[in-house]
């Protein structure tokens, strides 16, 4: 994946680089945060100890899915599915979210990966455009929203008194999760999207198998093995049609996300955490640095060499700022490890930089615990002057 893609990524799915752009402060955006969140937390103290750069992209989500009343009751049910289990047994609701963590980090690193490839795709013939859109309509619900479900059937299923394991619920069909979902949820048609009222895993069919037909103006798609059933979509309807399954994709990840945050220190005795990718822990330093008012707008790693470039997105001129865009540094090392890091921060004016050098030796150090992290304002090299990017990189 090309590092442009990764940094567009970071204005593509996260709202902080805006915000600071439009005057808001880090205040504020806090306070905005846990308005937004504070109805979805029953422990109230857990959003203090989160990050703006996690929980804003949360507060965007459960926004957005609350704006429709469908998606909004699938995160509702769900919700209150996971925390009605967990009630009646934490231990066992631990253990279960806990089987289903690396598969739930895998199916994410997909989506994201996917995401940050997406293309604009309106220019594109009927028929190369409903190839593309049902492509991701089938890998959205195939590769991460079907687990989501899973990890959701296991959970109702132990609150139902049912013994099954992971790889029982995991070898299930989609069809059967969605049905017996839907049963315990009382609600048949929780996953059927509105308004065509075909089931989801009748969309994955379609999409798995392409079982459509395009004339000049009509998308003709096909389901069912035994008694065919046929829907005829304009192009404006099919893309309405991948809108509907990433609300959906987002009302059951947000739900299990909100879940896990609010819950973590019940849940943390079993999770031990997933690794990320590369790629996706590259993105979540660009988000991290948006968090603060920072866009990152150069990225290049290597096994000898990091190098970020870190542009102020807001109006602020005080050097405490430039001394806090430096402390990314050792972030950066974090990410990357390599022996050398360099790190320049520009002004939104683009008139003054700082830029900010580590050895490894010296991020270790912290890392490891033998240092406290102000050791490194003591061991950094700082430049003030203005310097090319082939200076700065030597």
């Amino acid at each position: 994946m090309s590092n442009s893609r990764l940094l567009e990524g970071v204005r593509a799915f996260s709202p902080l680089l805006q915000a600071y752009e439009a005057g808001y402060t880090k205040e504020d955006i806090r306070d905005s945060i846990n308005e937004a969140l504070i109805g979805e937390f029953e422990n109230h103290s857990m959003l203090e100890r989160y990050g703006l750069d996690l929980l804003t992209v949360e507060s965007v989500n459960v926004t957005k899915v609350k704006m429709n009343n469908w998606s909004k009751s699938v995160y509702d049910k769900t919700l209150d599915m996971r925390r009605n289990v967990l009630a009646k047994d934490e231990t066992k609701c631990a253990e279960i979210v806990a089987q289903w963590e690396q598969s739930i980090g895998k199916a994410l690193s997909l989506y994201w990966s996917a995401a940050k490839f997406e293309y604009h795709k309106s220019e594109l013939p009927l028929d190369d455009y409903a190839y593309e859109l049902l492509r991701n309509i089938g890998a959205v619900i195939e590769g991460t929203l079907q687990v989501y479900l899973k990890e959701l059937f296991h959970l109702v299923s132990s609150f139902n008194g049912a013994e099954v394991s992971y790889s029982q619920v995991a070898s299930m069909s989609l069809g059967q999760v969605v049905n017996q979902l839907s049963s315990n949820l009382e609600d048949d048609n929780i996953f059927t999207l509105p308004p065509w009222m075909v089931p989801l895993n009748q969309w994955r069919n379609i999409a798995q198998h392409f079982s459509v037909n395009t004339d000049d103006n009509h998308i003709v798609c096909k389901y069912g093995s035994r008694n065919q059933h046929e829907i005829i979509l304009t192009r404006e309807e099919l893309f309405a049609v991948a809108q509907a399954v990433f609300l959906l994709f987002s009302a059951v990840r947000t739900s299990q996300t909100i879940f896990v945050l609010d819950n973590a220190d019940s849940l943390s005795s079993h999770c031990k955490g997933f690794k990320r990718k590369e790629d996706d822990e590259s993105f979540q330093f660009c988000v991290g640095a948006a968090s603060q008012g920072f866009e990152v707008t150069e990225l290049e790693i290597t096994t000898d060499k990091a190098f970020a470039k870190l542009c102020d997105v807001t109006d602020d001129l005080s050097l405490q700022r430039a001394l806090h865009a430096s402390q990314f540094v050792y972030q950066l090392w974090v990410l990357s490890k390599s022996d050398k890091v360099i790190l320049k921060y520009v002004l939104k004016s683009n008139d003054k930089t700082l830029v900010t050098k580590a050895n490894s030796e010296d991020c270790e150090k912290v890392f490891n615990g033998e240092q406290p992290f102000s050791y490194l304002s003591e061991v950094v090299e700082y430049i003030v002057e203005e310097l090319s990017v082939a200076e700065i990189k030597a």
